[in-house]
């Protein structure tokens, strides 16, 4: 990760469960921050994956994670925000990914209405969307 390196800015927290039970499986991933190059600030503020971003497996780096476009197989929720330093492998790193057993709040799933029907394909069976 880049040292010597500041950003600033905020961004309001949002829980991605509905109902959290505590038997809610979490996986911790690797984030490619290679795949996120366009999310990144050209103008010094802060960047960051959003709480709630739909997750899959790279095609181009294995073992690791980066945000669902519509194609592939949807692997989890992300649980917290992501701090994006840089889109260069430095930049990866670790975070939580919700996948099992969960009750997820459809609102605070981005881009939940355009991917509905792929996520309860995916996840369904053990997770609910309310």
């Amino acid at each position: 990760m880049p040292y010597n390196y500041s950003r600033s800015t905020g961004w309001t927290e949002v829980e991605v469960l509905k109902y959290p039970s505590g038997l809610e499986v979490i996986k911790s991933v690797v984030i490619d921050a290679t795949d996120f190059g366009t999310s990144i600030s050209t103008t010094g503020l802060r960047s960051f994956i959003p709480a709630g971003t739909i997750l899959k497996l790279s095609a181009t780096n294995a073992g690791q994670y980066v945000a669902y476009k519509g194609s592939g197989a949807i692997q989890g929720i992300l649980r917290r925000p992501f701090d994006l330093i840089a889109a260069v492998t430095e930049g990866d790193g670790a975070a939580a990914m919700l996948y099992h057993n969960c009750v997820f709040s459809t609102t605070a799933i981005q881009s939940f209405t355009q991917y509905a029907s792929a996520l309860v394909a995916d996840l369904g069976n053990f997770n609910r969307f309310e």
